[in-house]
């Protein structure tokens, strides 16, 4: 009130809940001693912490259009020179789907390639010890229905020594045709943490 704005006059508690119980990573994957997350979305941070990963904050993360890509590339480059595995999560996708802009969807997925995923592989390619990586989205939001759909994901898996299959575009239909085929739940997580 003493800026000038309305009085708050009610309010609107959101999805309350219970603590979650999870299994830590490590336990689960044994060859995961230690990980991290870095996002600017509070519940990805709130899941990394309740599996024991490490919470990494970046300066300009903000879940949208203009985070910090450079800067989480960075913080992921640091944190895979102690942690085991590291997770980058990125919203700006989403947030474009949501809003049902193509262009700016396009251009989110190219930021992602150029300033967050192209970095880390340059960096990580260069190392004695191999470093997989993985560039998958946590689900579909076409812009055509602006939200979230029950689609299956496409998924990219790089590895030193990794034999690529046959498919050479990465998206919905093309990932179709891939070696690993249609793959459910955990599945992903085993395949990929399996190739250390």
């Amino acid at each position: 009130m003493a800026e000038g704005k309305d009085p708050a006059n009610s309010i609107w508690p959101w999805s309350p809940g219970y603590r979650p119980s999870m299994q830590p990573i490590s336990e689960l994957y044994p060859n995961v001693r230690r990980s991290s997350v870095i996002s600017a979305v509070d519940l990805i941070k709130g899941i990394g912490h309740y599996a024991g990963m490490k919470v990494i904050d970046v300066e300009g993360a903000t879940g949208l259009f203009d985070t910090n890509y450079e800067g989480k590339a960075q913080a992921a480059i640091d944190a895979l020179k102690t942690d085991d595995f590291v997770y980058v999560h990125v919203e700006a996708p989403d947030e474009a789907g949501h809003e049902g802009n193509f262009t700016l969807k396009n251009r989110t997925v190219e930021d992602l390639d150029s300033r967050l995923i192209g970095p880390i592989y340059e960096e990580v390619s260069k190392w004695n010890e191999p470093v997989a990586i993985a560039v998958l989205p946590d689900h579909p939001t076409p812009c055509a229905h602006r939200t979230h759909t029950s689609d299956p994901i496409p998924f990219l898996i790089y590895a030193p020594g990794l034999e690529a299959d046959s498919v050479t575009a990465f998206d919905e239909e093309s990932c179709k045709q891939g070696s690993y085929g249609n793959i459910e739940g955990t599945e992903f997580t085993k395949i990929f943490l399996s190739l250390r």
